[in-house]
């Protein structure tokens, strides 16, 4: 067996690292592909931050959806999150029997509920919002707060048009003086 194959740490240690701008791999400038991969390395890591809590980030995504108080049926929480619909039943199952979502008859349409985070699911969200504060924190560190800021905007606008209107992805106008 070759040396490099029994001991690949040799192998990665002779090898300089290159930074990935520098490499012939056209994926690298797309911006698609660098929006994808930034985003399922910060889910890893977040999901990593939210297991000493027993919490995932689609759990938290639910948390933090219901915290804004819509009107939300899970339907709507499965398209807005883009989650199958038997998951979310299961996930809802979930937060239900942990107290921190109750389902609550739609006066509008009896035949649906309507999700409210209990205060339980609220002290839930506020302590998974600070882990996963840190990890967006750590992550984006290298860039400054007005690119944050600029990062933040642009997903905004690019997202504005793609979901529905309850996400927000534009500022709510401002209330009326009265």
């Amino acid at each position: 067996m070759p040396q490099s194959l029994q001991h690949p740490e040799a192998l990665a240690a002779a090898e300089p690292e290159v930074p990935a701008a520098s490499f012939d791999f056209p994926l690298v400038n797309r911006t698609g592909y660098l929006l994808n991969k930034a985003g399922l390395l910060l889910l890893s890591e977040a999901e990593h931050a939210l297991e000493g809590q027993g919490m995932r980030m689609r759990y938290f995504y639910v948390l933090a959806a219901l915290e804004g108080g819509h009107l939300l049926s899970q339907q709507d929480l499965s398209r807005l999150l883009s989650l199958d619909p038997t998951t979310m039943v299961s996930l809802i199952d979930e937060m239900e029997s942990a107290g921190h979502v109750e389902r609550r008859r739609n006066p509008a349409d009896r035949r649906r509920y309507i999700l409210h985070l209990t205060e339980a699911g609220r002290q839930a969200l506020a302590e998974a919002s600070q882990a996963v504060a840190s990890v967006e924190d750590g992550f984006f560190a290298a860039v400054p707060e007005g690119d944050r800021d600029r990062l933040k905007a642009t997903l905004r606008q690019l997202l504005a048009d793609r979901w529905p209107s309850v996400i927000a992805c534009v500022e709510p106008p401002a209330p009326r003086a009265g």
